[in-house]
């Protein structure tokens, strides 16, 4: 097998991505359930060295790959300057000079290709059918090798350079790089240095490329990959799931988050899945084979799911008298502080203005109002038991048991704490999670199959749910009459639920929600009086 190493450039702000690069590198960002640079390491042996120039958001980089592939040999190189003039790929690959005394592939980190990648046992130049030139580096071609390139110039050039590339003669390269630092657009090019192996010849091979180097761009690659399934984007910029040889990674913008999720974790030990390792904003752990409720719902298994529910999470942690008080506090910090926030992020978002609308045919009061009705004291009146967080269909695996056969139950996407508090959480808000999933699929919304519309004040909202969720909402209401609890703060609780997720989503769900909330809020209150 021929030496060489993996030249990967993930530095650059990504700042063409939106606000999305406020979080991570755009190097890790999901397609399909998996970051876009494991498109690219996944296309090379396992014993090949991958050297990984990194800059912003650095440690999403390097502890994304770290916990994906902890059996493979990287090479980090943290590039002092990434942003502003005289910085760009040319001059982040020279910072990776050092490391690269050999025959070297070259690989931008916004570039996906389906085929496989040749190795540099000559020097070739990855290239692909582009319209707009100047966008790019594109290339003259002549007796099949490349005799010209023209950086970000309109010209009649068909091919375009695509961020991949085998460097045999790497000295040359190098050198040539290092003598032409002159700026292209603002920022060195690595074109300074393959100029040079033109001279050495220079061979195009064709790729079909997926650039996720802009925002639409990434998400046309995203719904490519994903097969067009997902007609609805409902994730969320924070957070990203990955599922990656046979394990789940999640990541959390917020490192204290993920810190707590696997402290909740252990304290979940049986009933969430074990965490087999965490790096910053990463954990991860091993896949469970089973499906989630929405797909294999009956009657019965919502039985058998409350009944489990009921006797292995909804237990009394036993507070003391200190923790108790500040239980109480954590739940009207949880429903009455965080509500207010999160409407006014979203009218900031969204900038909806507060006012009396005509929902689905039925006139409801604005929503100030509706607010004010609310019996803060007795919603906020919670009962400490051991939490989910986020209990609904979607979340609940239904497995087997390896060792008995028996079916069980493993809860997904647990919470970190509830209002701050991480010992207990109320009962009632994973009662109200469970309700407002029983209300609307949210399998279904993730599949586009919802709509919604507004003319002046009148607002129209419509979603699709199954026969096998109507049934489940009839037996789990019985199962709330059953068991005494309060089927009218249950209601309440999930129209709240409703407006708190409005600002979290993506249009038109994010509208749909609040509207869904303010229109089910005012008939919850109707209902109780």
């Amino acid at each position: 097998m021929m030496n060489y190493k993996v030249c990967i450039l993930a530095a650059g702000i990504g700042s063409r991505m939106g606000d999305i690069y406020n979080h991570v590198n755009k190097a890790i960002l999901p397609v399909n359930f998996k970051g876009v640079i494991s498109y690219i390491v996944e296309k090379f042996p396992k014993d090949i060295e991958i050297v990984v120039a990194v800059g912003h958001k650095k440690e999403t980089v390097i502890d994304y790959l770290s916990i994906a592939y902890p059996e493979r040999k990287f090479s980090f190189v943290a590039v002092d300057r990434y942003m502003g003039p005289g910085t760009g790929p040319g001059y982040s690959l020279l910072q990776c000079r050092d490391l690269l005394q050999c025959p070297f592939i070259f690989f931008a980190a916004d570039t996906i290709v389906l085929e496989d990648v040749p190795v540099p046992d000559k020097n070739w130049f990855g290239i692909a059918p582009v319209k707009e030139t100047e966008k790019y580096c594109t290339v003259k071609i002549r007796n099949e090798l490349i005799y010209q390139l023209d950086d970000k110039i309109k010209t009649d050039n068909k091919y375009a350079f695509i961020g991949l590339a085998g460097v045999y003669d790497y000295g040359a390269f190098f050198e040539a790089l290092e003598k032409n630092k002159e700026p292209v657009s603002g920022e060195i090019q690595v074109s300074n240095g393959f100029k040079k192996l033109i001279e050495k010849k220079l061979v195009p091979i064709g790729f079909t490329w997926f650039d996720t180097g802009t925002f639409e761009n990434y998400a046309e690659t995203n719904k490519n990959f994903s097969g067009g399934e997902q007609k609805f984007d409902f994730s969320k910029a924070d957070g990203f799931i990955y599922f990656i040889n046979g394990k789940v990674i999640k990541y959390f913008a917020d490192p204290e988050v993920t810190r707590k999720r696997c402290e909740r974790a252990r304290y979940l030990k049986g009933l969430v899945p074990g965490i087999e390792s965490q790096k910053g904003s990463f954990f991860a752990y091993r896949k469970i084979d089973g499906n989630v409720l929405y797909s294999v719902l009956n009657t019965q298994i919502v039985t058998d799911f409350l009944y489990w529910a009921k006797t292995n999470l909804w237990k009394n942690p036993e507070l003391q008298k200190e923790e108790l008080e500040e239980f109480r506090k954590a739940c009207r910090k949880f429903y009455y502080d965080k509500t207010m926030n999160r409407l006014e992020r979203f009218y900031g978002k969204t900038g909806v203005i507060d006012h009396s609308n005509n929902i689905n045919g039925v006139s409801v009061p604005m929503l100030k109002e509706l607010l004010e009705k609310i019996n803060w004291d007795s919603v906020c009146d919670g009962i400490p038991v051991m939490f989910h967080g986020d209990l609904q269909f979607d979340n609940i695996l239904a497995a087997r048991d390896e060792k008995s056969h028996l079916q069980k139950f493993i809860l997904l996407d647990w919470r970190q704490d509830f209002g701050g508090f991480m010992k207990a959480g109320d009962l009632y808000y994973d009662l109200a999670k469970l309700y407002g999933g029983v209300i609307i699929s949210y399998q279904l919304i993730k599949e586009g199959m919802f709509s919604f519309d507004t003319s002046g004040s009148s607002v129209y909202y419509n979603y699709y749910i199954k026969s096998d969720l109507l049934e489940a909402k009839e037996e789990y209401e019985r199962f709330l009459k059953r068991n005494n609890f309060d089927i009218s703060k249950v209601k309440i609780l999930t129209s709240l639920i409703f407006l708190n997720m409005a600002p979290l989503h993506n249009d038109p769900f994010d509208l749909m929600l609040y509207y869904l909330g303010k229109s089910m809020l005012y008939k919850s209150l109707k209902e109780s009086g």
